[in-house]
Parts: C-alpha cells; sequence; structure tokens
C-alpha cells in the first residue's frame, strides 16, 4: 500500500549507477544507502492512519463530553496539502526540453564519431613516414607532395621561399 505514495518518484539505481565517474562511487554508495534507508523507513509505515476506537476512550475517560467534543474536533481538523501551482508542469516540460537536447546531442556526437572513425580508418592504411616512399607520400598526401610539373617550387620548397602569384595581366 505505501508503494503507491512512492511510485512516481522511484529512481533507477542500475541507470543511474553508469553515469556515476570512478572517483564518485564510494559518495554514489553512501547515497543510494542512505536513499534505502528512508525508502525502508517510508515502506513499513500504514497508508493512512489507524481509525481511533472511540468506545475504549469513552469507557476511560470520566469526564462527560469529552470524548465526544474531541472526536467533533478531529472531525472538523482538515491540514491542506499544498497544491501544485504549475511548477510540477513547468520541471515536466524543462525535462521533455532537456530530453530534446540530450536526443539531439548524442545524434551529432554520432556523425560525429562516425567522421572520426572514417579519418581514422585513413590513417590506418598510411605507412609510417619513416617507412615511406615519397610515391607513396604523394598518394597519400597530394596537396602536401612536391609536384615539379603541376607545382615547382623554389629551393628549399618551404612556403616563406615561394614567389607570390603574379596578379593576371590586365
Amino acid at each position: 500500500m505505501a508503494a503507491k505514495r512512492i511510485s512516481k518518484s522511484a529512481i533507477d539505481w542500475a541507470a543511474f549507477a553508469k553515469r556515476v565517474p570512478e572517483n564518485q562511487k564510494p559518495m554514489y554508495l553512501q547515497f543510494k544507502a542512505k536513499s534505502d534507508g528512508y525508502l525502508r523507513r517510508v515502506l513499513a509505515q500504514p497508508e493512512s492512519m489507524p481509525a481511533l476506537d472511540w468506545a475504549y476512550y469513552s469507557s476511560r475517560v470520566s469526564a462527560p463530553g469529552m470524548v465526544d467534543q474531541f472526536k467533533k474536533q478531529l472531525a472538523a481538523l482538515s491540514i491542506p496539502y499544498p497544491e501544485d501551482k504549475g511548477v510540477s508542469s513547468q520541471i515536466d516540460a524543462q525535462a521533455k526540453e532537456a530530453e530534446k537536447k540530450v536526443t539531439q546531442f548524442v545524434s551529432e556526437s554520432k556523425a560525429r564519431i562516425a567522421g572520426y572513425e572514417a579519418e581514422l580508418a585513413k590513417w590506418e592504411v598510411v605507412p609510417a613516414f619513416d617507412q615511406m616512399t615519397m610515391e607513396e607520400f604523394r598518394d597519400h598526401f597530394p596537396d602536401l607532395a612536391l609536384d615539379p610539373v603541376n607545382r615547382p617550387t623554389f629551393w628549399p620548397h618551404t612556403p616563406e621561399a615561394q614567389q607570390p602569384d603574379e596578379p593576371a595581366a590586365h
């Protein structure tokens, strides 16, 4: 019966544990133990208060009408429960917005990971630079390789030593 009271706030501890860094595991275990202790204490209590036995009190109290007066006062007693003024709907809206952002971030991250894996696959076929011939370097890095036919350069073949391109004649 008491489980109905806390079913909405149940925590997925397995999913929570996956997100906890290794250096924070002891703090997480302390937090979980404390939470479990609170949960056990709540579940040990009945869902509603036990009904009072007014006949028992009437037989024990000697003042006439006192038990009836207490019974009327208890029946009239109303303890207001704080009402939800839209805060939970705002929290739910923020949670949905955060879920959208997380989903978008995950999809963008998967796309970036796929690009990085493709780049890594390209680099895995490239031999080590100290074992590469000039032809292999030209095949793998055509934009960096010396090409005396199509792009002649001047010695020492550094960008600073090259002449700037001549502007076209008008």
